[in-house]
């Protein structure tokens, strides 16, 4: 089941994710191929909710990573 779209939560960018999170483009695209970063596509490119960037954090947190 996917998660609920909120009509005005952000979108981002595999870019803007990874300057966000301080990496490299190919290592969100990694996240997303090994299921850690949900995500959708709009034309063959990867688009990513703020909710799962917030997850994806909170995940990383919790690690203590």
């Amino acid at each position: 089941m996917s998660a609920p779209i909120m009509a005005d939560e952000k979108i981002y960018t595999v870019k803007e994710v990874a300057e966000k999170l301080r990496v490299a483009p190919i290592t969100v695209r990694r996240m997303i191929a090994a299921g850690e970063l949900r995500a959708f596509t709009v034309r063959d490119e990867y688009r990513i909710r703020q909710s799962a960037l917030d997850a994806v954090m909170r995940d990383k947190e919790d690690k203590g990573e």
